[in-house]
Protein backbone atom coordinates (compact mmCIF):
# COMPACT_ATOMS: atom_id res chain seq x y z
CA UNK A 1 0.00 0.00 0.00
CA UNK A 2 2.38 2.07 0.88
CA UNK A 3 4.20 1.80 -2.86
CA UNK A 4 1.06 2.66 -4.70
CA UNK A 5 0.66 6.03 -2.28
CA UNK A 6 4.66 7.06 -2.78
CA UNK A 7 4.16 6.83 -6.55
CA UNK A 8 0.38 8.44 -6.63
CA UNK A 9 2.01 11.38 -4.80
CA UNK A 10 5.11 11.40 -6.96
CA UNK A 11 3.04 11.11 -10.23
CA UNK A 12 0.50 14.42 -9.19
CA UNK A 13 3.68 16.14 -8.89
CA UNK A 14 5.41 15.90 -11.89
CA UNK A 15 2.38 15.88 -13.59
CA UNK A 16 1.90 18.90 -11.86
CA UNK A 17 5.71 20.19 -12.54
CA UNK A 18 4.75 18.82 -16.81
CA UNK A 19 1.78 20.97 -16.84
CA UNK A 20 3.69 24.02 -15.39
CA UNK A 21 6.51 23.58 -17.83
CA UNK A 22 4.40 23.06 -20.95
CA UNK A 23 2.29 26.35 -19.91
CA UNK A 24 5.39 27.93 -20.01
CA UNK A 25 6.28 26.92 -23.37
CA UNK A 26 3.12 27.66 -24.76
CA UNK A 27 3.48 31.21 -22.71
CA UNK A 28 6.81 31.85 -25.01
CA UNK A 29 5.48 30.85 -28.45
CA UNK A 30 2.46 32.39 -27.87
CA UNK A 31 3.64 36.14 -25.78
CA UNK A 32 1.35 35.21 -22.78
CA UNK A 33 0.84 33.19 -20.15
CA UNK A 34 -1.97 31.52 -19.13
CA UNK A 35 -2.89 27.93 -17.80
CA UNK A 36 -4.07 25.62 -20.20
CA UNK A 37 -4.86 22.04 -20.58
CA UNK A 38 -2.77 20.26 -23.46
CA UNK A 39 -5.05 18.65 -26.12
CA UNK A 40 -5.77 15.14 -25.59
CA UNK A 41 -3.26 13.32 -27.28
CA UNK A 42 -0.67 15.23 -25.95
CA UNK A 43 -1.89 14.91 -22.56
CA UNK A 44 -1.54 11.44 -22.54
CA UNK A 45 1.81 11.41 -23.45
CA UNK A 46 2.55 13.89 -20.97
CA UNK A 47 0.87 11.42 -18.31
CA UNK A 48 2.38 8.42 -20.12
CA UNK A 49 5.96 9.73 -18.82
CA UNK A 50 5.05 10.87 -15.81
CA UNK A 51 3.59 7.70 -15.16
CA UNK A 52 6.40 5.65 -15.79
CA UNK A 53 9.20 8.22 -14.66
CA UNK A 54 6.47 7.72 -11.04
CA UNK A 55 6.60 3.76 -11.53
CA UNK A 56 10.78 4.19 -11.19
CA UNK A 57 10.60 6.60 -8.78
CA UNK A 58 9.03 4.29 -6.40
CA UNK A 59 10.53 1.30 -7.28
CA UNK A 60 13.99 2.92 -6.36
CA UNK A 61 12.58 4.25 -3.10
CA UNK A 62 11.49 0.94 -2.38
CA UNK A 63 14.95 -0.65 -3.20
CA UNK A 64 17.01 1.88 -1.02
CA UNK A 65 14.47 1.47 1.91
CA UNK A 66 15.28 -2.07 1.77
CA UNK A 67 18.59 -1.51 1.93
CA UNK A 68 18.33 1.23 5.01
CA UNK A 69 20.19 -0.71 7.68
CA UNK A 70 22.96 -1.04 5.23
CA UNK A 71 23.59 2.66 4.22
Amino acid sequence: MRGVLVTGITFGVFMTEALIHYNMGMAKADGEFRLRLPPPQELAKIAAVTGAFSLLSGALIRSVERMGPKL
